[in-house]
């Protein structure tokens, strides 16, 4: 197949030596019948479908095992372009009955949706037009899910944005013809739906004047910052994680703690933030902030760009594995001693509050550590600081 021969050469699959250092990264070697090595040995997905590409579903995606390998294999995007080679009765289904990624795929047609904006509460002030926008991604959907099962919104979310976006000042455009960024679909094989979201999204931005684009999701920010600019090249705003932008606002002393400091924190760097885009000293900027003189930010062994996955990418495949990590990875948050595991990802809040949700129906006994999205925490400790209060200048005279 001559897409995969171009796929190995651009990948730099073809250079792989086999020597298994992958492996002792990647985060599914426990399960004993997954390796990333043998992945990139795929010849023929077609006929392979039912051999080592059964692979394709459970990859993760998140990059661990590039951190070692010493030839420079971009193992997640020749993942990523087998999945859009392999013929799609071959994949098993997705996770939730696939919902987001219909959903997705609807609002990858030409008429553009009409979301509801009813959540945005009324002391909350957005703007039609301007150039801060905030990308709300799919936080909404997540609720039609989860809220029921897991007790929460992560609409929530959303909110705390827009919140500490108005402490300084600023009214982000909200579009209610914004789309899904495509992350799942890109990531499950399907590139011309992505496509078409692409060209939606930035066609909807860019004609409200938009030129700096603010998400609170790790995957939507590493999709309009690496996957934008070759999808839709004549439109590339500068795109920031709401933890850069609080970051920036404290080194610049216009945000500052509260008097009601949160207690003692773990960070859960998400894939697509801390390995896929790098960015690993803004959130703990943020953190940092939060927790002063209360406990402060506990760093659990593996963090930064050795952090362990959350145990899902995508939505793509959910299974005891994925389980297995987000119990393990709550148990080392718990072994720091902290109060409260914190993510940047929705995702992962989701993933992390299944688990503790199933151990309870199980009635297995949950790690007891609170998890909790970032933006949130920041809502409710970061304030503009108040101005101290000067003694009137007395007049001089002669004695």
């Amino acid at each position: 197949m001559r897409e995969l021969m171009s796929l190995r050469r651009q990948t730099h699959a073809a250079l792989c030596l086999a020597c298994g250092k992958c492996s002792t990264m990647c985060p599914l070697s426990p399960s004993g019948w997954f390796s990333a090595a043998r992945m990139v040995a795929i010849r023929d997905p077609e006929t392979e479908i039912s051999g080592q590409t059964q692979s394709l579903n459970a990859c993760l995606t998140c990059g661990a095992c590039e951190v070692r390998c010493p030839e420079g294999v971009h193992f997640v995007d020749f993942v990523r372009g087998v999945r859009a080679l392999a013929p799609a009765d071959g994949r098993r289904p997705c996770p939730h009955g696939a919902m987001l990624q219909s959903t997705a795929r609807v609002m990858a047609r030409p008429e553009p949706p009409t979301r509801d904006l009813a959540w945005i509460d009324d002391d909350l002030e957005i703007a039609e037009e301007g150039e801060v926008a905030l990308f709300v991604g799919c936080l909404p959907f997540f609720d039609l899910l989860f809220e029921n099962e897991l007790g929460r919104q992560t609409v929530d979310i959303a909110r705390a944005a827009i919140r500490l976006l108005n402490r300084v000042g600023i009214q982000p455009v909200v579009l209610a013809e914004e789309r899904c960024c495509g992350h799942d679909l890109l990531w499950n094989g399907e590139p011309e739906a992505f496509q078409a979201l692409a060209e939606g999204n930035a066609a909807a931005f860019e004609a409200r004047g938009v030129k700096h684009l603010l998400t609170t999701c790790a995957e939507c920010c590493s999709t309009w910052r690496l996957d934008y600019p070759e999808a839709v090249p004549g439109y590339q705003p500068k795109v920031e994680h709401l933890a850069e932008f609080l970051a920036g606002r404290i080194e610049a002393g216009e945000l500052a703690a509260s008097g009601d400091a949160a207690g003692a924190m773990t960070f859960q760097d998400p894939c697509r933030l801390g390995r896929h885009l790098g960015v690993t000293e803004a959130p703990r900027k943020v953190l940092e902030t939060l927790s002063q003189g209360n406990g402060g930010l506990r760093e659990m062994a593996r963090t930064g760009g050795d952090a362990q996955c959350c145990g899902t990418s995508g939505f793509v495949h959910c299974d005891a594995n994925s389980r297995r990590l987000q119990s393990e990875r709550l148990e080392s948050a718990a072994a720091t001693g902290a109060e409260t595991l914190v993510t940047a990802c929705p995702k992962c809040l989701i993933h992390f509050n299944c688990t503790q949700c199933e151990d309870r129906r199980t009635q297995r006994q949950p790690v007891g550590v609170r998890v909790e999205d970032l933006t949130i925490l920041a809502a409710e400790v970061l304030f503009p600081p108040v101005p101290s209060e000067k003694s009137p200048t007395q007049p001089t005279g002669d004695a």
